[in-house]
């Protein structure tokens, strides 16, 4: 049975085979700039293997924005067009946001290079990459913007819901962790463990803007289930590629003991 995600305005469509998507999402985040509708749907693990299409949007060649250099003065604008320093805690949470974003899109196409099916964490890392953009369009609205700005981007915390759905979906495939273990387990999973770093941090930008009600507590809840998302998805991929988990050591116990390495696919 199909379940619905929430709306929230991804440049992207999953599509069933022989149907199309459920929903379309009334509106779009400003970051996207999208012309047409999009469409998200979460399937039963059923149907989780099923083939499916992603949309892709043609770039269209038109030269850089006309509005160039609006920025070189240090300063920079929110999407109610208010100025700020660039260095002010809103821009550094949306480029932290941003920065996370980027890394995810090097994670998929480590990923997609693996010689091992990955297509769930691809799928996975896409739909995060969509929720992303619209958390950056949720911090870069302070509450003092028009309604009809605010409303184009309020959280959606039904976002909240399917990470924790995806954190079980995934992590139930694993086994338990008895002890710490260090990041690795290959490529792919080195750099989704390196993401959830990156999340944290962007974590951590977010909590001032919280604590002077800048924007929903709910965004900095998502940001920190992704976290813990993004270390599941470490370990599920190092498991699928058939990589080995090393696991923490005393410094001192270095020279006496061999590291314990797990096989997670066995």
């Amino acid at each position: 049975m199909a379940t619905r995600l929430p709306a929230v305005r991804l440049a992207w469509a999953v599509r069933q085979p022989g149907g199309s998507a459920p929903f379309s999402a009334s509106s779009f985040s400003p970051l996207l700039r999208l012309s047409s509708t999009s469409h998200c749907l979460a399937t039963a693990p059923e149907q989780q293997q099923q083939s499916r299409a992603f949309h892709a949007t043609l770039i269209r060649m038109g030269g850089f924005k006309q509005n160039r250099g609006t920025g070189d003065s240090g300063k920079s604008s929110l999407f109610n067009n208010e100025r700020r320093w660039k260095d002010d805690i809103t821009f550094e949470s949306v480029g932290t946001i941003d920065e996370l974003s980027a890394l995810l899109g090097v994670c998929r196409s480590q990923c997609a290079r693996a010689e091992f099916q990955l297509g769930d964490v691809i799928e996975a890392l896409t739909r995060i990459q969509c929720c992303l953009q619209d958390v950056g369009a949720h911090v870069a609205t302070p509450p003092e913007s028009s309604d009809r700005k605010r409303k184009l981007t309020s959280f959606d915390s039904e976002m909240v819901e399917w990470i924790n759905g995806e954190i079980d979906r995934f992590g139930d495939q694993l086994p338990p962790i008895r002890q710490f273990i260090l990041s690795g387990g290959g490529v792919a999973a080195s750099s989704l463990q390196h993401a959830r770093a990156v999340a944290r941090r962007a974590e951590r930008t977010m909590v001032p803007l919280v604590r002077d009600e800048q924007i929903d507590p709910k965004a900095l809840k998502f940001v920190n289930r992704l976290s813990d998302l993004l270390f599941v998805l470490g370990r599920y991929t190092c498991m699928k590629c058939e990589e080995e988990e090393l696991t923490y050591l005393r410094p001192t116990e270095f020279t006496d003991q061999r590291w314990a390495r797990t096989r997670l696919h066995e």
